[in-house]
């Protein structure tokens, strides 16, 4: 890798979650140094809902990564961002669908990777101060991965990175006493949740990778999936779900380049489509 254009680069991590500690290795392959400046990245949206996300999760994982480099001042930045809930094509799965962005000032680069997953703890419940715990704290993965707790009618303290018996307890005994019901849930910040973690050191080996390729045509690191083909039948029943990657087409970020990659799947599972499982 020592030949590659960004081998001895280094590079600027929005971060406020620690990321640098999931992403380093992964960016280390590419000979990238990773440095994080000081940066609040929840000015641009809040898993909780205090700052709202403006934008789809790639335009907000760019505007991110510029965020980085505006502060440090370096030509190279990087950024990820997160969209946990029901799946868009089998909708009553949780997914975990997260995006990585690498923007290269110098070339006037912005190349955006993404890992969809159903690997995700996360977790709900709006309970009572007579409901039992027991179920859902186990279902949460508690303490290994931590919880958000907060009054239904939004009075009070939102009590974030909980971990421990004895935060949970003081967290419910404090927000009891704002409203009779409360909402308790995963904590889906990348610090707290050990399976998200997984899931963006996915995406930071998908987007190197990616990095690590340049285009036949024009050398430019990057070449790689620019769009999804979309459309395939149901094994079972035959109909079509628009909304199933086929493929995918492949080309470079900066030349038109392009080539057509059709996918090893020719159908969908009964489980994945909306006529036999509506």
């Amino acid at each position: 890798m020592s030949s590659h254009p960004y081998y001895g680069a280094t590079a600027a991590l929005a971060t406020k979650h620690h990321k640098d500690q999931i992403v380093c290795g992964a960016f280390g392959k590419l000979g990238v140094t990773i440095v994080v400046p000081e940066i609040d990245t929840d000015q641009l949206g809040t898993f909780t809902g205090e700052v709202a996300r403006e934008g789809t999760p790639k335009e907000v994982v760019l505007r991110k990564a510029r965020l980085g480099l505006d502060i440090s001042g370096l030509a190279f930045g990087i950024a990820s961002e997160g969209s946990i809930g029901p799946d868009p094509v089998v909708p009553f799965i949780n997914s975990d669908i997260e995006c990585m962005a690498w923007v290269d000032r110098t070339r006037d680069l912005e190349i955006v990777e993404f890992h969809r997953s159903f690997d995700i703890v996360a977790a709900r419940t709006v309970v009572s101060s007579r409901d039992s715990l027991d179920a859902f704290l186990k279902s949460a993965d508690f303490p290994n991965h931590a919880l958000i707790a907060r009054a239904e009618n939004g009075r009070g303290e939102i009590y974030k990175g909980i971990n421990s018996d004895e935060r949970l307890n003081t967290a419910l005994s404090a927000l009891f006493k704002e409203d009779k019901k409360l909402i308790i849930e995963s904590d889906l910040r990348a610090h707290h949740s050990p399976s998200r973690r997984r899931n963006i050191a996915v995406v930071a080996e998908k987007l190197v990778a990616r990095l690590s390729n340049l285009c036949v045509e024009c050398q430019c690191p990057g070449f790689g999936a620019v769009e999804n083909i979309y459309g395939l039948p149901c094994s079972e029943c035959g109909t079509l779900n628009e909304r199933a990657v086929r493929g995918e087409v492949h080309g470079c970020a900066k030349c038109e380049n392009r080539i057509e990659v059709i996918g090893k799947r020719t159908s969908i599972e009964p489980a994945e489509c909306l006529a036999c499982n509506p």
